[in-house]
């Protein structure tokens, strides 16, 4: 039973690394489209910057449903 147990946290803790790392990269693609600052970067920033929103949103979602 303690090793499902220690399988079970170590994906989940696998999981949560996965999700920082692609809000993370979100931001650094908005960071280099903000340098290049065209027409085309702004809208993808914009485009961006929604889905970045609804990632941090998921994020706390799951994290409230998660507190006991």
């Amino acid at each position: 039973m303690r090793l499902i147990t220690a399988a079970l946290e170590a994906f989940v803790g696998l999981i949560e690394l996965k999700k920082t790392r692609y809000i993370d990269e979100i931001e650094d693609e908005i960071d280099e489209l903000a340098r290049i600052g065209s027409p085309a970067a702004k809208l993808r920033i914009e485009r961006l910057g929604k889905r970045l929103s609804r990632e941090r949103e998921r994020t706390l979602r799951s994290t409230d449903d998660n507190v006991d």
